[in-house]
């Protein structure tokens, strides 16, 4: 598999030289990155999909409920709502991670609370 060196290799027909490639962009201004990596949210591959997602998030601090492994519907909504926040537009109101307030944040399980106490089971 060829390794990749530069940004420009997110086209390569190899799905994790693409997915790689994504991260060599840093060097770029956001002006060309960000529009490349929208479109690499629609990828056939679910590996390059996530990779252009999670550096999206990195650079701009959003996310607009995209999710790389959903349905082709779902996706492709998430990538409107990206594509209108490119051009100006305002998006549909999805919120993004850094937006939830604590009051929306769902509890956890009970079994995924933190321990507060600690039981004695053995006695002397």
């Amino acid at each position: 598999m060829t390794k990749p060196r530069n940004f420009r290799k997110i086209e390569h027909p190899a799905p994790m030289v693409r997915a790689r490639a994504l991260s060599l962009g840093d060097r770029r201004p956001g002006s060309q990155v960000v529009p490349a990596l929208v479109a690499r949210l629609e990828d056939p591959d679910p590996v390059v999909r996530l990779a252009a997602h999670e550096e999206l998030k990195q650079r701009t601090g959003r996310d607009f409920g995209y999710v790389p492994w959903e349905e082709e519907p779902e996706r492709h909504a998430a990538v409107g709502r990206w594509r209108d926040w490119m051009s100006g537009k305002s998006p549909e109101a999805t919120p993004t991670p850094q937006s939830q307030s604590q009051s929306e944040v769902p509890s956890p399980s009970p079994q995924h609370q933190p321990t507060t106490r600690i039981r004695r089971t053995i006695r002397q």
